[in-house]
């Protein structure tokens, strides 16, 4: 395609450019955590509030829309012809946790080129972004060989489960784009299993409650113990990662990490293992008590799931990682809910079978919350080969490859998608404390300059995918 084309589509990118984080800005002030087995059916009231948002900007920018049930909603630039190139973003995000210091989650800042909020990156830029891919498109006059058409998700955190009932009922895109990932993109992504084990028997009552977590896909930063005051535990050896509280009715033991996604878990600082660690070295501890805490504490002792069997490494995907992210209390027991993404060549069964060996040794019980299999995509056939040539030839980087993704995105999800980025990664980072910035953390920000280069570097691909498709 003519490089003047090209030119012209950017210059449309820059023009709206504060359009475009006013947008981005609105949306993202939105509060939609998916919430599974809500009233308001089928996610919870945020992201039908949320997928209202985009629907009605997609009608006012005159694109036609359609509402899946409120799992999944589209913004289609008809061109009039036959099949459609997809773009799918998620909507939802997970719960905005603690320890925010730029601004409130839900109420976004831009401050030094760079906004701040949750959903910024993951993945509300995605929708925003593709929205004015197509508005590009369609204001240019772009001649295109298929329609455009932007899907809208509301339970990618969840489970996925919007997809689920989308590809059930409806027909999928011929290909589609997943702007959740870095560029140049995922060939592929890890199998998944997220799994919970819970103590057969109860803690002493010298344990009123523990508790950490908030999400399956991601790592603490905060664990909490509350025991009774009259122990003869000794709390004099916890170290400088605690804070140790007497109330009038109990001790409570704060445990502090930092905090990541799951599926980086070696770049955080998992607060539950922080808290079980301390805890099972501490003088006057029941043993009966030392035992259920060391199971937990043995779980997460590495990132690779070691302890429990299910540690692998392929050359086909790399290593698998394993976290016990969320802990709960229930009359005594303790449970850990535990987010795994394993080694594609590795299978759910042997993982699953390991699991609950070990757990059984141990007088734990294991539910399976989800499996997904693993898939690779042929990084070598036209299509992802076309992708990774805009990529080189507009970045020069020959470095970054398409590589298996542990991150679970869209792309697993649907028929024919490919996951790729909507941000072009870049040194640019405000100044925050360590933990904060990223997708799940507190501070989540985005970049505006990467933004808008991430923007036209995904509609190149897009439109040399609809000339070879």
């Amino acid at each position: 395609m003519d490089n003047a084309i090209f030119e012209k589509l950017n210059s449309y990118i820059d023009a709206h450019r504060d359009e475009i984080v006013s947008d981005l800005a609105a949306v993202a002030s939105i509060e939609s955590v998916s919430l599974e087995g809500d009233e308001v059916k089928p996610f919870g009231p945020g992201c039908r509030k949320v997928l209202d948002h985009m629907l009605k900007k997609g009608e006012d920018e005159g694109f036609e829309t359609r509402n899946y049930e409120y799992y999944v909603g589209s913004i289609k630039y008809d061109t009039g012809k036959e099949e459609s190139i997809g773009l799918l973003a998620h909507l939802d995000v997970v719960p905005a946790g603690s320890d925010w210091t730029v601004t409130e989650p839900y109420k976004p800042l831009l401050k030094d080129g760079f906004l701040f909020g949750r959903g910024t990156g993951d993945n509300k830029s995605g929708a925003i972004g593709s929205l004015y891919i197509m508005k590009a498109l369609r204001d240019a006059g772009i001649e295109l060989r298929h329609n455009i058409e932007l899907l809208l998700g509301t339970s990618e955190e969840t489970g996925m489960n919007d997809m689920k009932y989308f590809t059930e009922h409806y027909e999928s895109p011929k290909f589609t784009f997943v702007p959740d990932a870095g560029f140049p993109g995922a060939g592929g992504e890890f199998g998944r299993v997220r799994y919970t084990v819970t103590s057969n028997k109860p803690l002493s009552d010298d344990f009123i409650n523990m508790e950490a977590g908030s999400a399956f896909n991601i790592v603490p930063n905060k664990a909490v113990a509350l025991l009774k005051k009259d122990t003869k535990i000794d709390y004099s050896s916890l170290g400088e990662n605690f804070t140790v509280t007497e109330k009038d009715d109990c001790v409570e033991i704060c445990a502090h990490g930092v905090t990541t996604h799951a599926a980086g878990p070696e770049r955080g600082l998992n607060a539950i293992y922080v808290l079980t660690d301390g805890l099972v070295r501490l003088n006057g501890l029941k043993p009966e008590d030392r035992k259920i805490l060391e199971f937990m504490n043995n779980i997460n002792a590495d990132y690779y799931g070691s302890f429990l069997g299910i540690d692998c490494t392929d050359e086909v995907s790399g290593t698998t990682v394993s976290s016990g992210t969320v802990l709960r209390y229930d009359n005594g027991h303790v449970s850990l809910l535990n987010d795994c993404r394993r080694a594609v060549t590795d299978s759910n069964d042997r993982l699953i079978e390991n699991i609950t060996k070990k757990a059984s040794e141990w007088d734990f019980s294991v539910s399976i919350q989800e499996t997904s299999n693993g898939y690779a995509l042929d990084i070598n056939g036209p299509v992802i080969k076309a992708i990774n040539k805009v990529y080189v030839d507009e970045t020069g980087d020959t470095e970054s490859k398409i590589e298996i993704g542990k991150g679970g995105t869209y792309a697993g999800a649907l028929p024919r998608a490919f996951a790729t980025g909507i941000v072009m990664r870049s040194e640019n980072r405000p100044d925050l404390p360590q933990g904060h910035g990223g997708a799940h953390s507190p501070d989540e920000f985005l970049c505006i300059d990467d933004f808008m280069s991430g923007i036209k570097l995904l509609m190149k691909m897009i439109l040399t995918v609809d000339e070879i498709l």
